[in-house]
């Protein structure tokens, strides 16, 4: 599934995400991220206690080049698909992870 922005009526309806403030909370992002990419072994290097370097590596299906810098940008997600009527159901989600929040915030907090 491609990543796209979701509709400015979704954004408005998720409520605010929880903050990206310690390096346990981008690796629990990272994480869940390659496991909603079907990962089934993921790897975790945290040096400097996750303040110097957080590597997450894992066997997922990843995502096309093309698509990394929308994946950056706030409220982009391929974890919700939105109905023939371009309406997105909050309450199927079946993902980990789905606001398309994960990495901009760790991009914010990262330097």
């Amino acid at each position: 599934m491609p990543i796209r922005r979701l509709p400015p009526e979704t954004v408005n309806r998720i409520a605010a995400g929880e903050v990206v403030e310690r390096p346990a909370s981008a690796i629990k992002e990272l994480v869940e991220n390659a496991l909603d990419a079907g990962a089934t072994r993921i790897e975790v290097q945290a040096d400097g206690g996750g303040l110097t370097r957080i590597l997450i590596a894992d066997d997922g299906h990843g995502m096309a080049p093309d698509q990394l810098a929308l994946a950056v940008e706030r409220h982009a997600t391929s974890k919700l698909e939105p109905d023939d009527a371009g309406d997105v159901d909050l309450l199927r989600i079946s993902t980990l992870g789905f606001r398309g929040e994960a990495l901009p915030s760790i991009g914010s907090v990262a330097r």
